[in-house]
């Protein structure tokens, strides 16, 4: 742990200041003791309480301290509550959503109840909350239609919103919170399961208490296996893979949107529906879509020197490359290709174009010199594509 003391001199006032350092960081409010001279006529010294720190699009600023995961940009590693993503890959969606929730690797006697509460609950989502998916036009984005489920979801528990119940509901009653949470988890998939039924126009079908929450999730959004009458082990293999690579990523947009929303001590509920909302935009998980976008204007890999040319001119922009924590290579990236590998059967001819992108990009001094590399959201939508 890094710690020490900060000498700062002010030129303004000649005045001299300490500030601690604890683990490799001050308080932006131990700034606040650094004062403009009080004859300065800026009246931008005058109406701040002290020295502030400008960070836009908090590029160097820590809002929290966390354990539950650590990012190793240098090394390209991923700890997940000191677990490094190998020592996960095969696990389930409820090992993984126990270790992170309650930061311990549950027993199989804890794995097994878990999956049985998240299966109970998801067959007790009111089935308003489908109808209102239903009401609304197939044609429509996704991100609306989770939208109104999660909304209609809330609306039919009013219980579980403290401004017109217990104020301090999640502070005080843990395992109501935790309750809370696994029931907001479980009512997600059921509203996954409907948004993409209802896009489709297929049948709904409904969850079971046998299967696991991939399996549930798999069944009620119509991935279903027609020679075996159940989800494909190797689909239902490679979303659990990609799920566990996505399951924590640090202060990612979405996690600092749900967290604000979180800091007015309202419910989980209304967290996700900021953190859906939030992911959508062509800066975060709304990358996939416009990274397939781009890649469908370029159409085969013959065309990707000349759209390069146009990336590098300015006229063109290229959605799902570089990232703003690392300056190489996305340690996420190789472990979503080998995902794709075992969905080769499956005809993808955009993938052809991005490992051209790839392949042309990484031998241009370019996007090398700029540390420009592929992220996680440039190949992530082929494990979509490819189910």
């Amino acid at each position: 742990m890094s710690t020490g003391t900060l000498f700062i001199r002010d030129s303004r006032t000649n005045v001299d200041y300490e500030v601690p350092i604890t683990r490799n960081a001050i308080r932006a409010t131990d700034l606040q003791r650094i004062q403009a001279p009080s004859l300065n006529s800026d009246r931008a010294d005058q109406v701040a309480h002290g020295l502030r720190v400008y960070d836009p699009g908090l590029q160097n600023t820590a809002v929290t301290q966390s354990a539950i995961g650590f990012s190793d940009h240098e090394h390209g590693l991923l700890l997940y509550r000191g677990y490094t993503l190998d020592q996960l890959w095969g696990c389930d969606f409820e090992e993984m959503f126990h270790l992170l929730l309650w930061g311990t690797y549950p027993t199989a006697t804890q794995c097994e109840e878990l999956r049985q509460r998240l299966a109970q609950y998801m067959q007790e989502v009111p089935s308003i909350v489908r109808q209102t998916i239903f009401n609304l036009p197939k044609a429509t984005s996704p991100l609306p239609l989770i939208l109104a489920g999660l909304s209609a979801y809330l609306a039919c528990i009013p219980d579980v919103i403290p401004a017109t119940t217990n104020a301090t509901i999640y502070q005080t009653d843990i395992k109501r919170a935790d309750q809370i949470i696994l029931q907001t988890v479980a009512a997600y998939a059921v509203i996954f399961g409907a948004v993409r039924s209802h896009r489709l126009g297929i049948p709904w079908r409904c969850p079971s208490l046998q299967q696991t929450y991939y399996e549930n999730l798999f069944t009620m959004a119509g991935l279903i296996d027609p020679s075996i009458n159940r989800p494909d082990p190797t689909r239902i293999l490679c979303f659990r893979r990609f799920g566990n690579l996505n399951a924590e990523h640090g202060m990612a947009l979405t996690v600092y949107s749900a967290l604000v929303t979180a800091s007015s001590l309202t419910d989980p509920v209304s967290c996700l529906i900021s953190a859906v909302a939030a992911a959508h935009g062509p800066l975060h998980f709304g990358a996939t879509e416009s990274a397939q976008r781009a890649l469908h204007n370029i159409g085969e890999p013959k065309n990707v020197p000349a759209f390069l040319e146009e990336i590098k001119s300015g006229k063109r922009k290229l959605f799902g490359y570089g990232h703003r924590t690392y300056k190489g290579v996305d340690p996420r990236v190789r472990p979503i290709q080998s995902i794709l590998k075992d969905l080769s059967h499956v005809h993808q001819p955009l993938l052809k174009v991005a490992e051209a992108i790839e392949e042309a990009a990484s031998k241009d001094e370019y996007f090398s010199t700029r540390g420009v590399y592929p992220n996680a959201d440039f190949y992530g939508n082929f494990v979509f594509t490819g189910m």
